[in-house]
């Protein structure tokens, strides 16, 4: 038999070459998945993006609204978040430290207006830039407190005004010793009006004025106010018999409270304007708080009001607009009419013969809502007028004299 060649076998090359193809198709799939994660986790993203973006980062200010004192923050909003961020702020020509929260010291700039700018910039190849800006109001100026007090000595049984102007808007604040005083809105002014009875004690007060303007500076003004004593006149009266039960002092100091719950109410609307009218025409024949002396007993006072001898049935006006607060009848000041003129003054009529008005009716300046009479602790026709401030009794003559406010 010849020998037939032997037929040599690599198992070593063919199992290569074998693998050869698996492993590339493995190779490529990891490649893909290697791709997909890169480009999942932001990486291939933003590769792009730094190499293609042309928009500036969107850049927004913002900082708080009205006058600014002390020390603020001016909030820097920058997006895309995480691929810009700003890179300059600046007030006026003064640089700040740049940031997402900018802390300006408004105490060192003038009052006023002034600039915030901002630079922000993205982080591509570009270098991107945005600038904003906005206006920054600063106050760092306390206001200006003026006090007018009028007058500068108020005598017992008078009405004090005080009137407080300030150089910017603010928000005041009064107290006259320890009473907090209600300050009104005037023309251009703050205003407060306190009575002082007849029997005010003589002394000084201290005035305190707190004035706060919209940005918070704070600023206080004082003052004394003197209370002087009054030297009140007096009069001695004969009544009749038949009204001698009305002399105790229990009837009058019982009355005297019923009344005075009435004043106490504060009507928040200013109805008068100007000054107020005479109620009647006729002479003062009893002087507001005079000292009387009945049937020759011992004095009582001061007197309330003031008392005009006028004949009955004569129409008695209003001094100033009000609504009728009270409308009745009571033992010393027989028929009796209240007005309410707002903002806690009171004016009272009594001794009527006849009223035209009920409660809760509006009566103008210079309009008839009674007549006179001689009701109640009377010795003939006349009109008794009281004023009420505050729940304090004062002249009110003085209101026909002056302007308040």
């Amino acid at each position: 038999m010849g020998n037939r060649p032997r037929r040599r076998v690599d198992a070593g090359r063919d199992g290569q070459r074998g693998l050869a193809l698996p492993l590339a198709i493995l190779a490529s799939f990891l490649l893909i998945i290697a791709s997909g994660v890169i480009w999942w986790t932001g990486a291939g993203a933003f590769a792009w993006w730094w190499l293609s973006n042309t928009t500036p980062p969107t850049l927004v200010l913002q900082a708080p609204d009205g006058a600014i004192r002390g020390t603020t923050v001016v909030v820097v909003r920058v997006e895309p978040e995480g691929r810009a961020a700003p890179v300059e702020v600046r007030i006026d020509d003064q640089a700040l430290v740049p940031g997402e929260r900018v802390s300006v010291d408004t105490a060192s700039v003038a009052d006023g207006q002034h600039q915030i700018t901002a630079v922000a910039e993205d982080r591509s190849w570009r270098r991107n830039r945005a600038t904003a800006s906005l206006t920054l109001t600063t106050d760092n100026t306390p206001p200006k407190l003026g006090l007018e007090s009028q007058p500068q000595q108020v005598l017992q049984g008078h009405t004090w005004l005080l009137r407080i102007r300030t150089n910017e808007p603010a928000t005041v604040q009064a107290r006259l010793g320890e009473r907090p005083l209600t300050v009104h809105d005037g023309n251009g002014y703050g205003w407060a009006i306190v009575g002082f009875p007849p029997m005010a004690p003589a002394m000084s007060l201290p005035l305190v004025v707190d004035g706060q303007d919209a940005a918070g500076n704070q600023a206080q003004a004082t003052m004394p106010v003197q209370v002087a004593a009054e030297p009140w006149p007096k009069e001695e009266i004969e009544v009749p018999a038949s009204q001698a039960d009305l002399l105790g002092g229990e009837v009058r100091n019982e009355e005297d409270r019923r009344l005075a719950e009435y004043y106490k109410p504060v009507s928040r609307e200013k109805l008068w304007e100007g000054r107020f009218l005479m109620p009647v025409t006729g002479p003062i024949v009893t002087e507001f708080a005079t000292v009387r002396s009945f049937n020759g007993g011992p004095e009582v006072g001061p007197h309330q009001g003031a008392d005009f001898s006028v004949p009955a049935g004569r129409p008695v006006l209003a001094p100033g607009r009000g609504r009728v607060y009270v409308a009745e009848q009571v033992r010393l000041r027989g028929n009796i009419v209240v007005l309410d003129h707002g903002l806690g003054v009171y004016t009272t009529y009594a001794h009527l013969s006849a009223t035209d008005v009920k409660v809760g009716d509006m009566v103008e300046r210079g309009q008839p809502f009674a007549k006179v009479g001689s009701t109640g602790l009377s010795t003939g026709p006349h009109l008794h007028w009281e004023l009420w401030v505050g729940g304090a009794n004062v002249n009110p003559i003085e209101w026909t004299e002056r302007d308040l406010p």
